[in-house]
């Protein structure tokens, strides 16, 4: 009885910290004083169960707990940082670093964007324009150096794509790291298949002192790659 009360009290809880926004269970976990995380996991589990909240991937890769009326793609994103101990920004680009420059980029042009972020499941960014244009676009991080696993990512990623190709009247495109080896990798593939497959990349680079990244190179402006 004694744990009924408690899990009873500590979902009232819940509800009223996330209020103010969207929670992973580690930051809810801090905030309301619970030692154990897995507590309040299976506390937010029940409450989703009931529809009294939501659950899914949030900004940083990690699930976050939301009111039902708090749809994913209208939380604040804030430009993903690859943060190394000392507070050093790493060089290498993260996948979801390379989703922010794009989904900022296009929003930007008036585009609306809806982002897989983390490990979600879906088209990692689908953009949609008034006008008419949609883009379907799928992103991959860059390993810190060339070798086998960004081959294995490169490819990985134009067989995601070729998966989605379900909307006739859409553009699909890759967003890649600008760096030696996918360049060679883009450039290497056979032009029939570039052709056929209608390609486009938008290149995305680190620049500046605070390690921002943006997009360098939209080649779905110009032509396919």
């Amino acid at each position: 009885m004694a744990l009924m009360a408690l899990m009873a009290t500590l979902t009232e809880r819940i509800l009223l910290a996330i209020h103010s926004g969207p929670l992973d269970d580690d930051v809810l976990s801090s905030r309301l004083g619970v030692e154990h995380r897995q507590v309040v996991n299976q506390a937010a589990r029940r409450l989703e169960a009931q529809g009294h909240l939501r659950r899914f991937i949030g900004p940083d890769g990690k699930v976050v707990s939301a009111l039902p009326d708090t749809a994913a793609r209208e939380l604040p994103v804030s430009n993903p940082q690859n943060v190394a101990p000392g507070g050093l920004v790493n060089s290498r680009i993260t996948e979801d670093e390379v989703k922010e420059a794009v989904r900022r980029y296009l929003t930007e042009q008036g585009f609306d964007v809806v982002v897989a972020w983390g490990r979600a499941r879906g088209v990692d960014l689908d953009a949609r324009h008034p006008d008419g244009r949609r883009y379907v676009i799928e992103a991959k991080a860059e390993t810190g150096k060339n070798g086998a696993q960004q081959v294995s990512y490169f490819l990985g990623m134009l067989g995601e794509l070729v998966q989605r190709m379900e909307y006739p009247h859409a553009t699909y495109e890759i967003a890649l790291p600008v760096n030696r080896q996918y360049r060679g990798l883009v450039e290497r593939l056979p032009a029939l298949a570039k052709q056929r497959l209608g390609l486009a990349v938008f290149w995305v680079r680190r620049h500046g002192d605070e390690g921002i990244v943006d997009v360098v190179s939209d080649a779905c402006r110009r032509q396919a790659v």
